[in-house]
């Protein structure tokens, strides 16, 4: 008898458990929580703030948890024309969050179910945007035919005010994640973009090498100026230094004609004497009295005699030479 008290206080206590799970709701801060009675709408948590933690309910009553963060979404690839009859491949993107979740839950039922639609109408939007404004609009390097924020935001004014009223939720931003050409036209696109690389990789060559010539031939012009410069610099420094020259030379045989005459006559015996030379002088030749007595001989008087030289025809060219063998004086 007292098993069966026993289990009909467990399954009592069981019971209780559940039903007092069933009466609570416990929202958490990244959901709102819906509690609907038969599928009319009684109460909304999570909305405002304060509101996260348990919540009572009738056990009748259900809820639905509906995921209030940032939603991310990333459209496949659309195929647009643009204003000037380009065909592009366009994939948007859009972040998005639940401003509404009872008029989401109304309109779409799901969260996934409003984020396809969403997408569609982004996509349809975006294909409207592109179509009218060029390629440049784009792409473009020129700052003032790009329009890249102002696509951005004619795409956003054209969904964000009606998906806000009929799907209840809030567009953060949208843009584009990639937009290129179709995949059929791709090659060719690309092969155009290497031929103009190429034409413009060989007019800067041709430029470079024209510019090249010309320094080339600027630098040769001005090598050759400084050389005949440098030349005839040259030319004048050697002339002045040889008249210099020639006039010390002058002043020196002027002041010491002895010693002059001394000086050629050692040069004389320098080029004419070697070490297998031989030399046959006559006793009386000024040859061997400048060998015997040294430069004194030049200041001491001549042999007297009716064929002694003079002073002055001493060492002259005719009397300075000396003699082959067998022609003694």
């Amino acid at each position: 008898m007292k098993w069966r008290v026993w289990w009909t206080l467990v399954l009592l206590i069981m019971l209780g458990l559940a039903l007092a799970w069933n009466s609570l709701v416990i929202v958490d801060e990244t959901h709102f929580s819906l509690v609907t009675e038969f599928g009319r709408p009684v109460a909304l948590y999570g909305d405002e703030p304060g509101e996260t933690g348990p919540h009572a309910r009738w056990p009748w009553q259900s809820a639905q948890f509906i995921d209030k963060r940032i939603q991310i979404g990333e459209m496949p690839p659309r195929e647009v024309m643009t204003g000037d009859k380009r065909n592009l491949e366009v994939s948007p993107f859009v972040t998005w969050r639940v401003a509404d979740p009872l008029k989401m839950l109304q309109s779409a039922g799901t969260l996934d179910a409003a984020a396809i639609r969403l997408q569609e109408r982004v996509t349809s939007a975006w294909s409207q945007t592109i179509a009218s404004r060029p390629l440049a609009a784009l792409a473009s390097t020129d700052a003032e035919k790009w329009q890249g924020d102002a696509l951005d935001e004619a795409t956003a004014t054209q969904v964000k005010e009606s998906l806000r009223s009929e799907l209840g939720v809030e567009i953060i931003a949208l843009g584009l994640r990639r937009f290129q050409p179709p995949m059929e036209v791709r090659p060719a696109i690309f092969e155009r973009i290497r031929s103009e690389r190429r034409q413009v990789a060989e007019t800067l060559r041709a430029e470079g090498e024209s510019e090249y010539q010309v320094t080339v031939s600027r630098a040769n012009r001005d090598a050759e100026q400084l050389i005949a410069t440098a030349e005839a610099d040259a030319a004048k420094i050697r002339a002045q230094g040889e008249a210099d020259a020639m006039r010390t030379l002058n002043q020196a045989q002027t002041a010491a004609p002895d010693f002059f005459t001394f000086l050629r006559s050692l040069e004389t015996f320098d080029a004419l004497l070697d070490k297998n030379a031989t030399l046959v002088l006559s006793a009386s030749s000024p040859w061997l009295r400048l060998l015997r007595e040294g430069p004194s001989s030049l200041t001491t008087p001549a042999p007297t005699g009716a064929n002694a030289p003079s002073a002055s025809q001493a060492f002259s060219p005719a009397n300075s030479l000396p003699k082959p063998a067998g022609e003694l004086p």
